[in-house]
């Protein structure tokens, strides 16, 4: 840092002045305590002044968004108790400014916001935060600051409650305090599903995908989904989190005894608190109401994640009553996880067509196994699982999540297979017999579906 001040100083005038503006925000940070609040913006990065609103959390964190709705709805998913939304300033400045420019005074701060924009969002004995906004680098940032007056008490002085102190003048008292510079980063989608660099992130953001099946591979889509920016999901699994899921579920302990559906809209809409919709439907596909069904026919993909057979034939049924029947994505492991197959089926193609009379796949990856040493029960009880956990299956959980992506951006024009070819060397260990097609291993394989 002390080699960084040096050579800073051994610039030339104007240098010095590029060098602060294009690092305005390490330069700014350099100023604010550790003990002060820490901002998060939601806000539009169009580069226009204009009110917005913003809510201070009990835990110390300022929130600001330009609607007050979309504020309250981040603030629930986030688990955070709106009592009260508020409504402050954001400015943007002509010209970034250099450290001696830096506002220092509540007066330097309520030139650039304007006295005529201040005195509607003063409080008597409360403190004001604003943000400021530039374009650093081509891409929109933001700075915060506090400004404070007198205190309550004195505000009230020589003014019955009834007919408190005006505005304006609450306003000059705000003037002469140092200004408290804040830390904020930015919060909003474009942000954090790329830093203003995600190409796909609006199509993506308008997409909505219906999952069937929120177990090991389904948990997993619908947080990796969201995750890469698609604003609407519908969940659908009438399952309960056991501790036995544990151990390859995206959920943990503290979802215990909770719906599978339930759970994982909870916890996806507290880790990406922007998300438009997460809806859970907690019943089997074949209980669900006319008007849950509409719903699902609305979204783009629906996604069957390692479904039972009555539920994927119901599945098929279900399609052939629809006009406009969504883009199927039919994913699933095969014994010990060792290959996976992700299946996207446009327009009329049916799962069922790819099925034996027995309900196995024709294009299975391997065969011959013992049902004894890949089918196993629980003990004292009739509950069977295969065995396997969630580094076996997170190669074919992200096929399935590529596929998914891919469709909804439009590249996959027709019913596509993709297969992935685990160790093959493995499979023949534990008594497997792989297909032709399982010629290498630890590699993603894509062929058209012919049934």
């Amino acid at each position: 840092m002390l080699q960084h001040a040096v050579d800073v100083l051994a610039m030339d005038s104007e240098a010095r002045t590029i060098e602060f503006r294009r690092e305005f925000l390490s330069y700014w940070s350099q100023q604010i305590g550790p003990k002060e609040p820490h901002c998060y913006a939601l806000l539009s990065p169009r580069s226009n002044d204009r009110d917005i609103y913003y809510h201070s959390a009990r835990t110390g964190q300022i929130i600001f968004a330009d609607d007050p709705s979309e504020l309250s709805s981040w603030l629930k998913n986030a688990g955070i108790k709106a009592e009260a939304l508020l409504t402050t300033r954001v400015v943007w400045p002509a010209q970034i400014p250099t450290p001696d420019q830096y506002p220092v005074k509540g007066r330097d701060i309520i030139k650039l916001v304007g006295r005529e924009h201040i005195e509607r969002h003063v409080r008597a004995g409360y403190e004001l935060p604003l943000v400021m906004g530039f374009m650093i680098n081509g891409a929109p940032m933001f700075a915060a600051a506090s400004i404070s007056g007198a205190s309550a008490n004195f505000l009230k002085k020589g003014f019955r409650e009834s007919s408190p102190r005006p505005a304006r003048f609450v306003a000059n008292t705000f003037f002469a305090k140092a200004i408290v510079p804040l830390s904020i980063e930015r919060i909003d989608p474009f942000w954090v599903h790329g830093r203003d660099s995600n190409i796909t992130l609006d199509r993506l953001r308008t997409a909505s995908v219906g999952i069937v099946g929120c177990g090991a591979i389904g948990g997993f889509l619908a947080r990796g989904l969201a995750q890469a920016g698609v604003d609407s999901l519908t969940l659908v699994d009438f399952d309960e989190i056991r501790p036995q899921n544990l151990g390859r579920h995206v959920l943990g302990s503290e979802w215990l005894g909770w719906r599978k559906a339930d759970a994982m809209s909870a916890q996806i809409r507290r880790d990406f608190p922007h998300i438009r919709d997460v809806q859970p439907h907690t019943r089997a596909f074949q209980n669900l109401k006319p008007g849950d069904l509409e719903g699902l026919a609305q979204c783009d993909v629906l996604v069957l994640a390692g479904l039972d057979l009555p539920a994927e034939l119901a599945i098929d049924h279900w399609i052939d009553t629809i006009e406009h029947p969504p883009t199927r994505v039919w994913t699933w492991t095969e014994e010990f996880a060792l290959a996976g197959h992700a299946v996207a089926l446009i327009g009329r193609d049916r799962f069922s067509e790819g099925l034996d009379a027995d309900g196995f796949y024709f294009g299975r990856l391997t065969h011959g196994w013992s049902q004894k040493n890949v089918v196993l029960g629980e003990a004292g009880c009739g509950v069977t699982f295969h065995p396997y956990d969630a580094v076996d299956m997170s190669s074919t959980v992200l096929m399935a999540q590529r596929l998914i992506i891919d469709v909804i951006l439009g590249k996959v024009p027709q019913s596509t297979n993709r297969m992935w070819l685990g160790n093959r060397d493995i499979v023949i260990e534990r008594g497997g017999v792989p297909s032709e097609l399982f010629d290498r291993s630890h590699c993603e394989i894509s062929r058209a579906w012919e049934p």
